[in-house]
């Protein structure tokens, strides 16, 4: 019941996550395009949607001001966050968007990729910029990790 009472709280106080600005739209697209190689043209089709330290990607409606008025937990694909003064990608949209990254892919044999799921760091070397990489094995997209030289650090859920 103290769940049940929960969810009903937490809905009630949820508010629809605001359209960012075309400067802050900008600025988190222009990360992906400089970081992986993807087009900000790739995200056209979608509303970027803000909250405090989170970014959402959501399909844009015929009529978004009927949608504003609802009360949600969660509107979209969490796409990017913020950490500290930086932006992070979420695996999640790597999942989605990962297979288009042109750079900063880091290609993991099944072996290499199980290592770094059980050991969360593994040491690593190749000729990435230090920053957030794009995990991917065999073909599939995995998720998130952070390239240092030397070192690979899985963000992998």
């Amino acid at each position: 019941m103290a769940k049940k009472a929960r969810r009903k709280r937490i809905h009630q106080q949820a508010v629809w996550p605001r359209t960012t600005s075309l400067e802050e739209r900008e600025a988190v697209l222009s990360f992906w395009e400089e970081r992986f190689g993807i087009p900000k043209e790739t995200f056209d089709p979608y509303l970027l949607l803000a909250t405090a330290k989170n970014y959402w990607l959501f399909v844009k409606p015929p009529d978004l001001k009927a949608l504003q008025g609802l009360r949600v937990q969660t509107t979209g694909l969490l796409f990017t966050r913020k950490v500290s003064r930086w932006l992070k990608p979420t695996s999640t949209a790597l999942q989605r968007f990962g297979h288009l990254a042109t750079k900063n892919v880091v290609q993991l044999s099944p072996a290499e990729l199980d290592r770094l799921r059980r050991e969360r760091k593994i040491s690593y070397e190749a000729p990435l910029e230090e920053g957030y990489v794009v995990i991917s094995c065999e073909g599939k997209v995995w998720g998130c990790g952070l390239y240092t030289p030397g070192k690979l650090i899985s963000y992998l859920p």
